[in-house]
């Protein structure tokens, strides 16, 4: 995949604005693929509906960096504009026009002060995982600053001469680990009461000749209801609503606020459904599910956690994906998915550790054939993992990221000791896929 980012590279003009090629390990199916995200910080999930979709204007953020990964039909046909506005970029002015197809293979960069707009993403989900500058410490001593984090963005019309633009100077000073955590607990206090509408801001002249930025923000609607979601009688188990802020009568800013590393499942073109039950005993699944609103998926969930007061209790569900509704798999609850051809599952877990205070997302997941019987009964892990740990985990993701993948996602399987009679898990793996074409 590094050939073909290089290869699209080299047609950029603008400095900062790349494409990169996303880590992604073999999940058994011939196009399936989990495609890990080494980072604690939030990201949002921006969906456009199924009408045709164009944002009809420009973009800058002036504060952050878009980190976008476009996930749908591969043939699909994606058409970017973009204009560096940054005053003291060497390519000030330049702007780039770009065709693509979405892929789980590779990310944009866009660096903020590049003006940015896009059409063609009808059914097409957008995943930012976005980077956070702030301004000089210098600057923010000073009366004439003129940026706050509402005003982050500028909105220009399409038409606009790339020779003609002013220019803008975005932030430069990279945000810490605390300043995205703030963000996050932001993010959730303001939806907890509600959807929120996306803010645009313009410039205006005033008679006075005064350059003025003005936001204008669409009335609040109140939250969607979750009533059309299922009803799981599996303790723990829930299907509930995520906030969002609405951008347009279709489309979605979802926020996915963590702390913990999170995954996409991209499931390919060709039928895919599980051939056993997953169990986790130290990852209490976060699922958010990203694909047409007309598709079916099927849920087997089965109770095998020691203890329990719905041990064994077994239930079936059926839903459509839809980037607002949430799925909680609580550890120890085996969980089998249908029909999830053209699905791409987002996961943001939330992890425990062992007596030990150990736990190896590689080698978490037991698979339980689907018509074994009776049921296991497993204890899950007892310790919710730090922060700390998070953050932990994430720099060894990072460091794994910059190596080849060697094997698939690994198989574990619980068998029998011929001599103790104690159930062990064994753990199988398959050589990694050569790469092909996204």
């Amino acid at each position: 995949m590094q050939a073909e980012c290089d290869a699209m590279n080299a047609r950029m003009n603008i400095q900062g604005l790349q494409w990169f090629d996303r880590w992604r390990l073999g999940n058994g199916s011939t196009e399936s693929f989990v495609v890990p995200f080494a980072t604690t910080r939030p990201v949002n999930i921006v969906t456009h509906g199924q009408a045709h979709f164009d944002y009809g204007q420009f973009g800058i953020h002036l504060a952050q960096q878009d980190v976008l990964t476009f996930l749908g039909d591969t043939h699909q046909v994606i058409h970017a504009k973009f204009i560096d506005c940054r005053k003291a970029s060497p390519t000030f002015r330049t702007s780039l026009s770009l065709r693509f197809s979405p892929s789980s293979s590779r990310t944009l960069v866009i660096p903020p002060g590049v003006a940015h707009t896009f059409s063609g993403l009808e059914g097409v989900s957008t995943l930012n995982a976005y980077d956070v500058f702030l301004p000089p410490l210098a600057s923010l001593l000073q009366p004439t600053l003129g940026w706050t984090p509402e005003h982050d963005i500028i909105n220009l019309p399409l038409d606009t001469d790339p020779a003609a633009v002013e220019g803008v100077t975005p932030m430069c000073e990279p945000a810490a680990n605390r300043v995205y955590y703030q963000l996050a607990a932001l993010q959730r206090s303001i939806m907890s009461a509600g959807e929120v509408s996306h803010a645009e801001t313009r410039q205006f002249i005033l008679d006075t000749g005064e350059h003025v930025q003005l936001m204008l923000q669409p009335a609040v609607s109140p939250a969607r209801e979750a009533s059309s979601f299922p009803v799981s009688r599996i303790h723990g188990v829930e299907f509930k609503r995520h906030g969002s802020v609405r951008t347009g009568e279709h489309s979605r800013i979802v926020p996915v606020m963590g702390p913990s590393p999170f995954y996409i499942v991209d499931h390919g073109t060709q039928p895919y459904s599980f051939d056993s039950f997953g169990i986790h005993l130290g990852q209490e699944d976060h699922l958010t599910f990203l694909g047409s609103p007309s598709q079916s998926i099927r849920l087997k969930l089965v109770d095998v956690r020691a203890g329990s007061p719905t041990l064994h209790q077994e239930e079936w569900h059926e839903f459509r994906p839809d980037p607002e509704m949430e799925l909680i798999i609580p550890c120890g609850v085996a969980h089998a998915l249908f029909d999830m051809t053209h699905v791409f599952t987002l996961n943001r877990p939330v992890f425990y550790l062992d007596d030990a205070n150990a736990y190896e997302p590689g080698n978490d997941v037991i698979d339980w054939p689907l018509s074994a019987r009776p049921y296991p009964v497993l204890t899950p892990n007892p310790t919710l993992a730090s922060l700390g740990y998070l953050e932990a985990l994430a720099e060894v993701q990072k460091r794994l990221a910059a190596i080849a993948p060697a094997a698939q996602t690994p198989k574990a399987v619980l068998v029998t000791d011929q001599v103790t009679g104690r159930q062990v898990k064994v753990i199988l793996t398959q050589a990694a896929r050569a790469a092909s074409a996204p």
